[in-house]
């Protein structure tokens, strides 16, 4: 199995705004992956904070699906290769499971993570891009996931970007009960996260501008409104707080546009969580106006994410016990398929002790088992 990263931060926005795909262009490039002659699997992993291409091959196929990435996000290959980060064998294995687990997330232990990851590998599962390889390592990453949630403290505190700023804008003090939040960017990943997080929370009023995708329907639709991106500045008096999560390499909000159409100065939250950013620092200088950016958000991520360094070694440990069963149930797929070529009428014993020492041993021991059996000539296996 091989791995094709894109991390958001190192991509300069030009280039990041190319892999803000939709569910049908997802669809789409999972097909193009698979046409590509030795790709036998495959599946698209889009984050808040990378975009990624897993898929099963051989070497060649590495630069066939570099070829294919810059194709698709119409992006020369050499202006993009320098951000790509190649992962192989287990590697690409160790890195999914850190990944799904949030200890490679900006926020350790992020909630949001491993419901994108499920979301991937449903949709190239439901698409018929996936088999017994990228089965068995989702699958196994994700009960990884769910295991590490629930033994170890990694995600026991709401620290994820998406809750950060729903908390924000519901402790706010706005001096009313109810808030109104102009939601900028909501179609995205980041964005459906903020706005679930803040539908979460009561008394919170949602105005969506949307560029192109009117047909956008929240889970909510009795507390959020969507209207056009042009019409953004028109709600601004109407908003309480305005948050930006887009991918866009312009600022969504400006401080001469808010001055221009003689916006109310009332008590206003301005959070701004892209990178880079949405909204002109120089908003922050006018009356009553607090602006929250990404790099707050991180330094409270790097406080709670020093308290959570035991956690993530405890983590480490579970992953890796995780990943050593995986590696035993390849190996005895790779010899014995499903097991139902194993004679189990003329070898039950023999049967039992497979399935025994599958479950049991380590992944070098079971693998060492395997040679020692095959290399002896009165067992037939």
């Amino acid at each position: 199995m091989y791995c094709v990263s894109i991390s958001h931060k190192t991509a300069p926005a030009e280039i990041r705004e190319k892999f803000n795909y939709s569910k049908e262009e997802k669809i789409e490039l999972l097909r193009q992956m698979r046409s590509i002659f030795s790709v036998k699997e495959a599946l698209v992993l889009c984050t808040c904070n990378r975009t990624e291409f897993y898929f099963c091959g051989d070497k060649n196929s590495v630069l066939e699906m570099e070829k294919l990435v810059s194709r698709v996000s119409n992006v020369s290959l050499d202006d993009i290769k320098e951000f790509f980060r190649i992962y192989g064998d287990k590697k690409s294995i160790e890195h999914i499971f850190r990944v799904t687990c949030g200890i490679e997330s900006m926020i350790i232990g992020e909630d949001e993570i491993l419901g994108q990851v499920k979301n991937a590998y449903s949709l190239a599962h439901e698409a018929g891009t996936t088999g017994f390889i990228l089965n068995s390592v989702f699958q196994k990453a994700i009960a990884c996931s769910k295991k590490i949630k629930t033994d170890t403290p990694l995600s026991k505190t709401p620290v994820s970007t998406a809750t950060l700023t729903a908390r924000t804008v519901f402790y706010e003090d706005f001096s009313k009960t109810d808030k109104n939040v102009l939601l900028i960017g909501a179609t995205g990943e980041m964005g459906k996260a903020i706005l679930n997080n803040l539908l979460s929370k009561p008394n919170i009023y949602i105005i969506c501008p949307l560029r192109k995708k009117l047909g956008f329907v929240p889970k909510d639709e009795s507390r959020v409104k969507c209207v056009p991106y042009e019409e953004r500045y028109q709600y601004m008096d109407w908003a309480d707080a305005v948050v930006s999560a887009t991918s866009s390499p312009h600022y969504t909000v400006m401080r001469r546009e808010i001055e221009k159409k003689n916006i109310s100065d009332k008590k206003r939250l301005f959070i701004d969580i892209a990178v880079p950013r949405d909204i002109d620092e120089n908003v922050a200088e006018m009356k009553n106006t607090r602006l929250v950016t990404i790099d707050d958000f991180e330094i409270i991520a790097e406080e709670n994410n020093r308290l959570k360094l035991q956690a993530v070694d405890w983590a480490v440990e579970i992953c890796k016990n995780y990943q050593d069963e995986l590696n035993r149930d390849m190996i005895f797929h790779d010899e014995f398929g499903t097991g139902e070529n194993i004679d189990r009428e003329k070898t039950v014993s023999l049967a039992k002790l497979l399935f025994k020492a599958k479950k049991e041993m380590d992944s070098h021991g079971f693998s060492q088992l395997i040679k020692i059996m095959k290399e002896l000539d009165e067992v037939d296996i």
